[in-house]
């Protein structure tokens, strides 16, 4: 009988490896909070390496074909855009070429040739693209700024109808008022105390009820006409009200 062998235990192993616990531990909560964990490393100057590619702070933004140890294909005073064009169309010779190459003889040394060909051309066309990244990088600010200034037009816009609306109801509120003041009759001080004195006499009177049970308001005989329209629409509201209540 054949030995039967255990099957092999499945190992899983991670694409990179897990960062130093001696570094990662001194980043707890309370570290953080009291100010204890180490400050982050202060940002790279001059020359150094990413990737195993070397890089300087100093460098120009876009650097030169010539700096990077490439060909370059183009003049030193060019246009952009007729030198793309032309660049595009030795790309599509150069690919046509390779593939004539490729159908007749694939082991030629040429094919490596055209093929470093290819690369130089793209290299070149890359390059001339990326000179093209400031000017949109301008362009893509101009739209957002001016995108912002729509918004706070638009804003500013909401914010003095609302301002007019509410002018136009302080307004109106005001009219109002001042017809509902001025359709009232003028009153005198002497009528003024006599209703007053007649409010604190009702208040006392055993008479002093409306039908229904509820405590009226009775208008003075020997007031002012004001007295009496005033206390008129009271009692009328007060009327009003019990009925309410009542039902």
């Amino acid at each position: 009988m054949a030995q039967q062998q255990a099957p092999a235990e499945e190992r899983v192993v991670a694409s990179f490896p897990d960062p130093p616990a001696s570094l990662y531990k001194l980043y707890t909560d309370e570290n953080v909070r009291s100010g204890a964990a180490p400050k982050p490393p202060p940002p790279a100057k001059g020359k150094y390496y990413m990737f195993g590619c070397p890089f300087d702070t100093e460098d120009a933004m876009i650097r030169p074909v010539e700096e990077q140890g490439l060909e370059r294909l183009y003049p030193d005073n060019y246009d952009r855009k007729a030198e793309l064009k032309k660049l595009n169309r030795s790309i599509l010779i150069c690919f046509l070429e390779l593939l004539d190459i490729l159908i007749n003889n694939p082991a030629s040394p040429a094919r490596e040739q055209k093929i470093k060909d290819l690369s130089v051309l793209f290299i070149n066309m890359h390059h001339l693209i990326n000179e093209f990244r400031p000017h949109q990088a301008r362009e893509t600010l101009c739209v957002i700024m001016e995108r912002q200034r729509k918004q706070r037009e638009d804003m500013i816009i909401q914010v003095q109808r609302a301002t007019d609306k509410a002018h136009s109801i302080l307004k109106e509120c005001a009219e109002n008022l001042g017809q509902a003041v001025g359709s009232l009759p003028p009153s005198d001080p002497a009528a003024r105390q006599n209703t007053s004195n007649q409010d604190d006499s009702m208040d006392t009177s055993p008479s002093n009820t409306v039908p229904g049970g509820s405590s009226g308001i009775r208008t003075g005989s020997g007031g002012g006409g004001a007295s009496s329209l005033v206390h008129s629409q009271d009692l009328e509201l007060c009327s009003l009200i019990d009925q309410l209540i009542g039902t």
